[in-house]
């Protein structure tokens, strides 16, 4: 939807040869099942940037752990300084005009860098209608290169992730709904993708951080242009988390005209939004578990959102290693998706849950004929447990 800024498109001889190939892909494997699996061994907070070393130390301040970039010594070697960890292209993009020249050249000088998190295959070949074949031929170049780094692409369509699900490492998807689709929209593509990948492969959301008016021609009629309010970009950072998320992408701290640093208010809300991500990270990084979902809206003309789904999204986390934020245990995630106020009920998610805490919020609830009954402000987020 918006061009990335920061990521640069532009016979027993045989036996050893294909034998080192194969142990790279291999290598490759074992690195994405141990690092990645279906969480993520560090949970990612990224954001998108124009490329520039000076801005790292703002973005490390603020709480991101990942960044785009190019593949070079210069930003890899100033990002590694910070701990931070760079998701960059491989000097090309998987399509018609893929460079296995370039690609080969990024792969043997940066596949090693301490500081490389992923090789980044192509950004939305949905939208850019790059069929499948040809991201799938990329994405087993760079492995057969040596890359032992994973590799990832980013959809624009949560309902497109079937086809290219399978090719990479990581998928990832990037919605930018606020302010000319619901908000709702973002977690049903999330969903959607999720459904696609399944349980073992992680699935990052990439969220909204810009203002539309910086690129209004490409949503031409639309008027009111604005960037998200804190609260719509809490509600979307959780309901990720909702959905089955593994890992946040914010876009972006500089695309063309658009500059987050300049932009105070949106960057004090989302250095507020990152920072209690990182105060929950123990449940941003939990199981999703199956759980009974008995939730009632009490309000029936409230029950469902723009996308038809319920307003509001509860999901069951189980929480292996915890913090002193987050205690170990199963907790219940509430996500308002809706621009108006809520009023639910629930059962506990276990017969001896006839209390639950409120987590950060210093109350509790207790049930009533087994039923918990709450009240969501517009986009509210209530996180119940342990259980």
């Amino acid at each position: 939807m918006i061009a990335h800024a920061g990521v640069s498109w532009n016979g027993s001889c045989f036996g050893r040869g294909l034998a080192r190939r194969l142990g790279a892909v291999i290598a490759g494997f074992c690195v994405v099942m141990e690092g990645l699996g279906g969480v993520l061994s560090e949970y990612p907070i990224g954001i998108y940037t124009a490329g520039n070393t000076n801005d790292l130390p703002a973005i490390k301040a603020a709480g991101f752990n990942l960044v785009t970039g190019p593949a070079s010594k210069n930003y890899l070697d100033a990002a590694k300084q910070l701990g931070l960890r760079v998701f960059a292209s491989p000097h090309t993009s998987a399509g018609s005009g893929f460079n296995s020249t370039a690609a080969r050249a990024a792969i043997r000088g940066f596949d090693g860098h301490p500081a490389l998190w992923a090789w980044y295959v192509i950004d939305e070949p949905d939208l850019n209608m790059v069929p499948p074949e040809q991201v799938e031929r990329a994405n087993r170049f760079i492995k057969l290169a040596g890359a032992k780094k994973p590799t990832a692409v980013v959809m624009f369509q949560g309902d497109e992730a079937r086809f290219f699900a399978p090719i990479p490492d990581v998928l990832m998807i990037d919605r930018y709904p606020i302010p000319w689709m619901p908000l709702a929209h973002f977690g049903q593509h999330v969903r959607l993708a999720k459904l696609s990948v399944g349980p073992k492969k992680p699935l990052i959301a990439i969220i909204q951080a810009f203002d539309w008016s910086y690129f209004a021609s490409l949503v031409p009629g639309e008027r009111d242009l604005r960037p998200p309010t804190r609260a719509e970009l809490r509600c979307m950072t959780f309901d990720a988390l909702a959905r089955g998320a593994n890992g946040l992408f914010y876009y972006s701290y500089e695309s063309g005209a658009w500059k987050l640093r300049v932009q105070t208010e949106v960057w004090e809300d989302l250095v507020a939004v990152v920072s209690e991500v990182n105060q929950l990270k123990p449940l941003f990084a939990a199981e999703s578990v199956w759980w009974h979902g008995l939730v009632s809206n009490k309000v029936q003309a409230k029950r469902r959102n723009a996308a038809l789904e319920a307003s509001v999204t509860m999901t069951a986390l189980r929480v292996h290693k915890g913090n002193a934020a987050v205690p170990r245990g199963l907790y219940l995630l509430g996500v308002n998706t809706t621009d108006t106020d809520q009023a639910i009920e629930f059962l506990s998610p276990n017969k001896l849950g006839m209390a639950s805490r409120v987590l950060n919020e210093n109350r509790e609830l207790i049930a009533e004929k087994g039923w918990f009954q709450d009240h969501f402000i517009p986009f509210g987020i209530h996180i119940y447990g342990p259980f």
